[in-house]
């Protein structure tokens, strides 16, 4: 058997996952509590004991696991150690991480980014049905804005932070919002939950909003998708999913002049139905939002028309655990000897 170990850690939860590379996924994710505002050995340890768990439910043993393939959400170095603690406790920052895990299992480990292993997920199912490209370029939209490049089947890193496409900057000007990177003007301060939360702040600021636009911004944002998915949503609503996914179209732009991908793909929260919408408000949505992100992308060259962008098609649930177990499977030497 050639069975590899995912692992995708969150700040608030851990969640495994078993991918045999000829049989697929292998009975069903574990979720954990994380711990990890209590640093990467106690997550370390929840993982240890998790494993255990998760082996013993599908009736299998740590000598039938290849290897580990983890992800976390912060910006990851090619050793495996976080680089700067984005959205997880500062007490990771400069820690090892890929290390941490593979004393805590006695298991090759490899790290990445949870943006780099969700599109490998993707570009792996897209690969399976000839639907990939040589050069896919993943924006992934959530409470910020994460990204990443897969090129030639490969997710396109650096020797330090590569591909972090939510800081991509698409407004220059002094007002430019500020960004949690600490930059002004950043693509994450408009596509993203944060950049609702600054559209509504702002058109609250003028005045004259209607009512289910009142209220605390962040609270408003977060009701912002159930109400652009209406069968008659209003106009300031949609004006803001306009700015949203046209700023995500500049950032796209920018991606396809700088390393020519000829795939724009589309995945998160941005993405998500909601349970009150019907399916033709739902497709309307969806409909518009490429017509947006395509604004974005056409006002340049001729050629970048012909350049797709596509929504995801992966539909496994939290797959990005799975995306870190296959791309730990093609990515690394076989050795639990030699590999960290």
């Amino acid at each position: 058997m050639s069975i590899y170990l995912g692992i995708d850690i969150g700040a608030s939860t851990v969640k495994l996952g078993l991918l045999d590379l000829e049989k697929g996924v292998i009975g069903v994710r574990l979720d954990r509590p994380s711990y990890a505002s209590e640093g990467p050995d106690a997550t370390a340890n929840v993982i240890q004991t998790a494993t255990t768990e998760l082996l013993q439910a599908n009736d299998l043993h740590f000598n039938d696991l290849k290897a580990i393939g983890a992800c976390c959400p912060t910006p990851i170095d090619a050793s495996g150690m976080c680089v700067y603690p984005t959205n997880i406790d500062a007490s990771w920052q400069g820690v090892n991480i890929a290390q941490k895990l593979s004393d805590a299992l006695h298991l090759p480990a490899l790290l990445l980014n949870d943006g780099d292993a969700a599109a490998y997920r993707e570009y792996s199912v897209r690969e399976a049905q000839n639907k990939a490209s040589s050069c896919m370029a993943q924006f992934i939209t959530g409470t910020g804005l994460g990204g990443a490049l897969i090129i030639n089947g490969k997710i396109w890193s650096a020797p330090a932070v590569s591909a972090e496409l939510g800081h991509i900057c698409i407004d220059s000007s002094e007002n430019a919002d500020l960004c949690g990177c600490g930059a002004r003007g950043c693509a994450e301060t408009r596509a993203s939950l944060l950049g609702l939360r600054n559209m509504v702040k702002h058109r609250q600021a003028k005045g004259n909003v209607p009512e289910a636009l009142q209220g605390e911004p962040m609270e408003v944002a977060k009701k912002l998708r159930r109400l652009g998915q209406m069968d008659e949503p209003l106009s300031d609503v949609m004006s803001i999913w306009q700015e949203y996914f046209t700023s995500l179209g500049i950032a796209a732009r920018n991606v396809v002049n700088t390393v020519g991908c000829d795939l724009i793909v589309i995945s998160g929260g941005a993405q998500e139905k909601e349970k009150t919408a019907s399916e033709g408000a739902y497709e309307r949505f969806k409909n518009d939002a490429i017509s947006w992100i395509r604004q974005g992308i056409d006002h340049s060259f001729p050629h970048l028309k012909q350049t797709r962008v596509e929504w995801s098609i992966d539909t496994l649930p939290d797959s990005a655990a799975y995306g870190a177990a296959h791309y730990a499977s093609v990515s690394s030497p076989q050795s639990k000897d030699t590999w960290v």
